[in-house]
C-alpha cells in the first residue's frame, strides 16, 4: 500500500504527496468512528484507482499534533508579532511559547515593524526582547521595508516542518506571499478601529520553503 504525507486540507478532502504526485484523498468512515481525524502533516497509508480518487486507509503515528492550526508533526514554529499595529504583547508571546514548547515544538521568535514605534518604544522593546536571547531563543527584528525579504528567514525552514503563528494582522500572509510569490494568499489592512487584523487564512497546507 502507497504511503505519503498530507500536504494540504480542504473542504473534506486531502491532498496526499507520493513523492512527485498529488492524490486528493478521502477518509474512510472508520476514523469518524475511533474519532480520529487526518491532519495536515500526516503520514498515512492510501490506496487510490488514479489522482482524485484515493482514500485514506492508516494514519502513521504522531509525535505532536496542534489545534490552531490542525496540524501534526510540526518541528517549529515561527512566531511573528509586531511592534505595533497590532500593538506588541508580551502575554500573549509567553502564552504561546508554553503552547508550542508543550507540544515539543521550537519556538523561533520575529518582532516586525519596528520602524513603526518611536524611538523611545524600540528601545524599551529592544530590552524586553534581550530577555528572551539570553534565556535561548532566536529572535530577529525586521521592519516594514525589510519584513518581506524571504532571505531573512529562509535559513530557518530547512529539513523542518514550519507553522508560522501570530496575532492576525501582524503581516503572515505577506511574509508567506513572499517566500512563495504564486501562493496568492489573501492579506488584508489593519481595522483602525479595532486595532488588529481581520482573519484571512482559510485552509491549512503545506508550502515548499526553503528547503523544508
Amino acid at each position: 500500500m502507497p504511503e505519503g504525507l498530507i500536504v494540504k486540507a480542504l473542504s473534506g478532502f486531502y491532498y496526499v504527496k507520493d513523492e512527485n504526485r498529488i492524490v486528493q484523498c478521502r477518509a474512510r468512515g472508520v476514523f469518524r468512528k475511533k474519532k480520529l481525524t487526518p491532519l495536515v502533516g500526516d503520514y498515512v497509508e492510501y490506496e487510490a484507482e488514479n489522482d482524485t480518487e484515493g482514500y485514506i486507509m492508516l494514519l502513521k503515528e504522531r509525535k505532536n499534533e496542534l489545534v490552531r492550526p490542525p496540524i501534526a508533526n510540526v518541528d517549529q514554529a515561527l512566531l511573528v508579532f509586531s511592534a505595533k499595529e497590532p500593538e506588541f504583547s508580551f502575554v500573549l508571546l509567553d502564552r504561546f511559547l508554553v503552547h508550542i514548547e508543550d507540544n515539543d515544538v521550537i519556538p523561533l521568535i520575529i518582532v516586525s515593524k519596528t520602524d513603526l514605534v518611536s524611538t523611545d518604544e524600540r528601545k524599551q522593546l529592544l530590552e524586553k526582547v534581550q530577555v528572551y536571547k539570553q534565556i535561548g531563543y532566536d529572535v530577529m527584528l525586521t521592519s516594514t521595508e525589510k519584513e518581506d525579504d524571504p532571505t531573512l528567514v529562509l535559513p530557518w525552514f530547512k529539513e523542518k516542518v514550519t507553522v508560522i503563528a501570530g496575532q492576525s494582522g501582524v503581516g503572515k500572509s505577506s511574509l508567506l506571499n513572499a517566500l512563495v510569490p504564486d501562493s496568492n494568499i489573501e492579506t488584508n489592512a489593519i481595522s483602525k478601529h479595532l486595532g488588529r487584523g481581520r482573519h484571512t487564512t482559510r485552509h491549512v497546507e503545506l508550502l515548499e520553503i526553503g528547503g523544508g
